[in-house]
């Protein structure tokens, strides 16, 4: 077998099989899907509250939603279709996925009661499951290794201007026109997104041999897990992911119950300030992992330790901020470091596992992200802000968010700890079974 260095030396050598030109709308419009996924997903915390007053849910059912719920179908969805991914046409399945859940999103819309409203929501999480897996390995394909970790930061960055400017648009159509017209509305608009991955979207030649694309599931399953580095990086994005999604979900609630904003101002100025530093933290991470990653590859998981150490602290200085400019202004900063290297750790994914095993390796992360990250954070969550609501009053949920913060700091030890499994800093494409 040849050496690491040779593998990446190979895959670089290869091309896509499609130009510069096509290769930059592809990353265009891909990062519209991470746009429409992350907008639909998290919109619940734009309508949390009118929600809550008109179906009479707690913040546990609304954790419950935005969680556990999402997070067990989007779970068990995901790894059989990456294996599907894998197998075929990669771009049609995320076409077909993008369609489902932007109905389902809107079918949200039309609930009149928590089991029609979750049931809808478990038809989002089918069609999201698919999003991250199928993305980041078409993304592989599309971009040599050295610059993967920038073009998926690309991909975040249009995942985190849907946190952000849909969060400004959702708040206006919720304050203006309802929970109900806002769901429709974000729904309906994702529909020519997918006919727009079918028609153009070409898919692009794999980078490396996919001579073993038949295998089992359980196969790549636990070649993966074999891989010391690959299980330190799922358990480090496990980690932020709880800490993430918990603030991303709760923030507005915060503002709303702590600072006493209109759901209008309290999504509007979160929006801004998660947009100006979110998106410029993640394209600086990107863009600077390109250089750094060339010298070490082990940068890949020092960058992302590095902004989870950062992150704890200012996602505390939010909360614990005692006016709203104070607390914005901590979020633009939170929000830098959070993103800044969100794109190389999930690019990082990807340097442990083979061409044919790519859509499977970032389904298994995906898996553990959505069932402890996504599934109990937020619900732990506001959990906790039910507990000691008849203590605190409408700071609960101030106090309760500190808890995810903590996840950050895990997160950035599980980082270390990946850096020192790799041995050396030979740039490797993927490591082959020990």
């Amino acid at each position: 077998m040849s050496g690491a260095a040779d593998i990446r030396a190979q895959f670089d050598a290869e091309n896509s099989g499609v130009g510069p030109a096509m290769t930059a709308y592809a990353l265009g419009v891909l990062a519209l899907v991470s746009f429409f996924n992350y907008a639909d997903r998290m919109i619940l915390s734009v309508i949390a509250e009118p929600l809550k007053r008109e179906l009479g849910l707690s913040d546990a059912n609304v954790g419950l939603l935005s969680g556990l719920i999402f997070a067990l179908v989007y779970a068990v969805a995901g790894i059989p279709i990456a294996r599907l991914a894998d197998r075929t046409v990669r771009v049609r399945i995320l076409g077909l996925c993008v369609m489902v859940w932007s109905v389902a999103t809107a079918l949200m819309g039309l609930a009149g009661s928590f089991l029609v409203l979750a049931i809808a929501r478990m038809g989002v999480a089918v069609g999201e499951a698919g999003c991250i897996p199928i993305s980041h390995s078409v993304i592989g394909d599309y971009m040599s290794p050295r610059r993967r970790a920038l073009g998926i930061s690309i991909f975040q960055a249009g995942g985190i201007a849907g946190l952000s400017v849909g969060l400004i648009i959702a708040a206006y159509l919720t304050g203006h026109f309802g929970w109900r017209t806002t769901l429709m509305a974000f729904g309906l608009c994702g529909l020519p997104l997918a006919l727009l991955i079918l028609f153009t979207l070409p898919e692009p030649a794999p980078r490396g041999a996919r001579s073993e694309a038949g295998e089992p599931w359980y196969t790549a399953f636990v070649a993966l897990m074999k891989r010391p580095p690959y299980r330190l990086i799922v358990a480090a994005n496990t980690f932020g992911a709880f800490a993430s999604y918990s603030l991303k979900l709760w923030m507005i609630p915060y503002f709303i119950r702590s600072h006493h904003l209109s759901v209008a101002e309290a999504g509007a100025w979160m929006g801004a300030a998660s947009a100006a530093g979110g998106i410029f933290g993640v394209l600086v991470g990107g863009s600077l992992s390109v250089r750094l990653i060339q010298r070490d590859t082990r940068w890949e998981m020092w960058l992302p330790m590095i902004t989870s150490i950062a992150s704890a602290p200012l996602y505390g200085l939010v909360l614990l901020s005692p006016d709203v400019p104070t607390a914005l202004s901590m979020q633009v900063f939170a929000s830098m470091a959070a993103g800044g290297a969100s794109g190389v750790s999930l690019s990082a994914i990807q340097s442990f596992c083979e061409p044919h095993r790519r859509a499977m390796g970032i389904a298994i992360m995906v898996f553990a992200i959505a069932i402890l990250g996504n599934g109990l954070g937020p619900y732990i969550s506001g959990a906790i802000s039910d507990i000691i609501t008849p203590r605190f009053g409408d700071d609960a949920l101030r106090w309760a968010l500190l808890v995810p913060c903590a996840a950050f700091l895990a997160a950035a030890g599980l980082y270390l700890l990946a850096a020192r499994s790799v041995s050396g800093s030979a740039a490797r494409a993927w490591m082959p079974d020990d």
